[in-house]
């Protein structure tokens, strides 16, 4: 299975939020299951993606695509959670016909599985805690 994690370079993401979100990427993965091959990207233009929400996940494709200009950490990756449900729904058959993107089965658990995985990472390690960090960018202190 491939795995593959891209990030803008505007959205200037420290390379320790980095690499808590590929951990975090892996940690979902594994947890839901996912057995394919994915790529997610995390970007900061919505039209250029053709993005209407946070998140869009390309049904067969296993492309993921999250929205991450001023959001926060974590929001980030509850989206990644709720589109890699959605991959594992794929996976599994389960997205046919219409979806609802709003209320429904399809989108209830991928909701509800999302924040599951946020609450589950971030109990798992002291260091995954940090996904909770109000901003991604790092911030500069003066001092004097």
């Amino acid at each position: 299975m491939s795995k593959k994690l891209f990030i803008s370079k505007s959205l200037n993401i420290p390379r320790d939020k980095t690499l808590l979100v590929g951990d975090f990427c892996n940690y979902c993965a594994s947890s839901l299951p996912i057995n394919g091959s994915f790529e997610i990207h995390i970007v900061s233009d919505r039209d250029l993606h053709n993005i209407k929400t946070t998140a869009h996940y390309n049904t067969g494709r296993g492309i993921i695509t999250v929205y991450g200009k001023n959001r926060a950490l974590v929001d980030i990756l509850r989206s990644v959670a709720h589109e890699l449900t959605h991959m594992m729904q794929d996976e599994n058959n389960m997205l046919n016909g219409v979806i609802q993107d709003a209320g429904g089965p399809i989108e209830d658990e991928a909701n509800a599985r999302a924040g599951e995985l946020i609450k589950l990472y971030a109990k798992s390690h002291p260091i995954r805690k940090r996904i909770y960090e109000a901003a991604i960018k790092k911030k500069t202190v003066k001092l004097g």
